[in-house]
């Protein structure tokens, strides 16, 4: 935990746990961004931001910093390989869906739209197994693949939680700057934790049975 110290509220209380809560989100979101902006290394970022706000999501005490040093460098030679894979992906995506669109192929550019809903699907599990399980990668991408399709309610919710600045954005256009500012502050962080929440149960299954190799961050 971060040790933030408050005199008025007993250490245990709601209130307390809570504020201590956000002030860990709120490194966290920041480590993650600065990871992020060398954008190559921002798959190992995401995994580092996985772990530690999945630890915080079981109550585990952590210390934000190092667990997220130590889980990003773990990370970091196997998101080299899926992270600019992904990136590839979406901007093949978001090309074809432009071109469709500009084209009058309405059809077909729902087809990318939803090819690109499946991909961040894959993705929110595939975050949290590089995080958590020692695995060579097709293994990982197979298994992401199979709780995106297997764990459907889980996968719509956390969907849910990534789409959802967009959606405030193209409902309510007058919120974007303050939704900038939420999302540089703390942002990422939060959506994280909420992941990690939706998650948590399918994930402790998997470490407690043979779905994969637990991965031990040293």
């Amino acid at each position: 935990m971060t040790g933030v110290q408050t005199c008025a509220l007993p250490i245990y209380s709601p209130v307390y746990r809570a504020w201590n809560a956000a002030a860990d989100l709120v490194i966290v979101n920041a480590l993650t961004l600065l990871a992020c902006l060398p954008v190559l290394t921002a798959g190992a970022a995401l995994s580092a931001c996985a772990r530690v706000t999945m630890e915080m999501a079981r109550d585990e005490e952590t210390y934000i910093v190092r667990s997220w040093w130590r889980a990003w460098r773990s990370a970091l030679g196997q998101s080299l390989l899926w992270w600019p894979l992904v990136l590839a992906l979406a901007a093949l995506g978001l090309w074809e869906y432009l071109l469709l669109a500009d084209a009058g192929g309405g059809a077909l550019s729902g087809l990318v739209l939803a090819g690109g809903v499946v991909l961040l699907g894959v993705v929110v599990w595939l975050v949290p197994l590089t995080a958590f399980f020692s695995a060579p990668l097709g293994r990982h991408i197979a298994n992401a693949a199979r709780l995106a399709v297997g764990a459907l309610g889980l996968t719509g919710l956390c969907l849910l939680v990534v789409l959802a600045p967009l959606a405030l954005v193209w409902f309510l256009p007058g919120v974007w700057t303050g939704l900038i500012w939420f999302m540089v502050l703390i942002g990422v962080g939060f959506q994280a934790y909420l992941i990690a929440l939706i998650q948590r149960r399918v994930i402790d299954r998997l470490r407690q049975s043979k779905f994969v190799d637990r991965k031990s961050v040293v």
